[in-house]
């Protein structure tokens, strides 16, 4: 949810308090090595559910490529293939990009400075 006049009157009519407010990262484009930091608000409802509100103050920081860390993910899917009678389902592994947490930290220091 973004922050906004709507976002308020929300919060206020569920009667909302504020559990934590952070900033966090919340996209990533690796081609670029930018990140965009944003600070983000954890809100508990009276109902007891919470709320994540984003707010419109955030902007892109850039990072150096050593932060970044590789790993491997396995996919699964099944094939659709009219001709065979069966769906065969299949496992493979691709090769993903991520920032660990102690990277994630520091690049949210770099927005506070």
């Amino acid at each position: 949810m973004e922050f906004n006049f709507r976002t308020q009157k929300y919060l206020k009519n569920n009667e909302a308090v504020l559990i934590r407010s952070e900033y966090k990262i919340c996209q990533i484009d690796f081609h670029n090595l930018k990140a965009f930091v944003n600070k983000v608000d954890l809100y508990k409802k009276r109902n007891g559910k919470t709320c994540t509100v984003e707010h419109h103050f955030g902007k892109w920081i850039p990072f150096t490529k050593d932060l970044i860390r590789y790993g491997k993910s396995i996919k699964k899917g099944e094939t659709n293939d009219i001709c065979v009678g069966d769906r065969e389902s299949y496992t493979y592994e691709v090769k993903t990009k991520y920032l660990p947490k102690e990277a994630q930290e520091q690049i949210c220091k770099l927005y506070r400075a």
